[in-house]
C-alpha cells in the first residue's frame, strides 16, 4: 500500500475476474478484514486471486449496524477494506452510509479505483462520452419514468442507466413512445463471455429483443435528446392540417411520422394548439 489509512473501498471487478488492479490487491492481502454485500460472491474473488482473508457481510439492510462494528476495529488499529459484489461500493451499492461515519468520526480512508460497469457502456456505446449523464436505475411506473426522462432530455447530454432485463423492454417501448425513434444502446453482460453492446434505431433494438431472451446485467445508453423543431414551426403545420381537415388523429400521426417525435410530444402540441385557439376566438 502506498500510504497506512484506517479504511479502503476497493473496486472489484463487474465481471472477469482479471479486472482488478495491483493496487486492490495488494490491500486487500493486507487488510485485517474485508467487509463485503455477499460472502459467497466475494470468497470466490479472493480465492481466485489467492488471498485469505476474513470476510464479513454487509449489505443496505444491516448497513447502519455494521457501522459501530467497523468503527471500532478502526480504534482497535485493524485494516479495513470494504467492497461490493462488482464495481465500487458507494455507487448504487451499500457503503455510503460507513463512509460518512468514517469521516465524521476522523478517520482517513482511501478509494482505490477500478472496474465500472457505466464507463465500458459510455465508450462502447459510440456515443458522444465528452459530455454524459448517470441516472442510476430507471424507475418502475410510467408516471416516474416520465418525470425522470423529461429531466435528462433538458440536459442535452448522453444518457447512461442500469436496468433490470426483466424491465428492459418495457423501458425501450415508453422510450419509443415517449421521444421516438431515438438512437440507443443496450450494453448486457460487460467484460463477461458473452458481452453484447446492441447499438441502433430503438425500434430496432426492441425488434431484436423481442426476439431473443434478456439476460445479465443491463446498461441502457441513450444518445442525445435534441429538439429537432421549434415549436412554432409545428404550429404551423398544424394550422395548414386543419385547413385541410384533417382530425386531430390524423394530425398527430402526420407530425409523428415526419418530424420523428413522439406520439405523446405530437398529441401535447396538438392540444395545446387547440387550447390556445379557444383562447384566441
Amino acid at each position: 500500500m502506498d500510504k497506512q489509512s484506517n479504511i479502503y473501498f476497493v473496486a472489484t471487478p463487474i465481471g472477469n475476474m482479471m479486472d482488478i488492479t495491483l493496487r486492490a490487491l495488494d490491500v486487500l492481502s493486507k487488510s485485517d478484514i474485508i467487509y463485503c454485500e455477499d460472502t459467497r460472491n466475494s470468497s470466490n474473488l479472493l480465492k481466485f486471486h489467492n488471498i485469505d482473508k476474513k470476510l464479513i457481510s454487509y449489505h443496505k439492510f444491516n448497513e447502519s449496524e455494521r457501522v459501530k462494528e467497523i468503527l471500532d476495529n478502526l480504534k482497535n488499529g485493524k485494516v479495513v477494506s470494504v467492497i461490493s459484489d462488482a464495481g465500487m461500493p458507494i455507487i448504487n451499492d451499500p457503503g455510503f452510509v460507513i463512509l460518512k461515519e468514517v469521516v465524521k468520526n476522523g478517520f482517513s480512508f482511501e478509494i482505490i479505483p477500478g472496474a465500472c460497469a457505466l464507463i465500458n457502456a459510455i465508450c462502447g456505446s459510440l456515443f458522444d462520452a465528452g459530455s454524459f449523464c448517470y441516472m442510476g436505475f430507471v424507475p418502475r411506473t410510467d408516471v416516474e419514468r416520465k418525470k425522470y426522462f423529461e429531466k435528462f432530455q433538458k440536459m442535452n447530454v448522453t444518457g447512461i442507466f442500469y436496468e433490470s432485463p426483466n424491465r428492459l423492454l418495457k423501458t425501450l417501448k415508453f422510450l419509443k413512445d415517449y421521444f421516438g425513434n431515438i438512437n440507443v444502446c443496450v450494453c448486457r453482460e460487460l467484460t463477461k463471455l458473452f458481452e453484447e453492446y446492441k447499438r441502433g434505431k430503438i425500434t430496432d433494438v426492441i425488434s431484436y429483443y423481442e426476439e431473443k431472451k434478456v439476460k445479465g446485467e443491463i446498461v441502457l445508453v441513450l444518445d442525445k435528446i435534441e429538439e429537432k423543431s421549434e415549436e412554432i414551426d409545428l404550429n404551423k403545420e398544424i394550422l395548414e392540417l386543419k385547413k385541410q381537415g384533417y382530425s386531430n388523429k390524423k394530425i398527430v400521426i402526420y407530425l409523428k411520422e415526419k418530424f420523428n417525435i413522439s406520439k405523446n410530444k405530437a398529441y401535447e402540441l396538438v392540444l395545446n394548439y387547440n387550447e390556445k385557439e379557444k383562447e384566441d376566438v
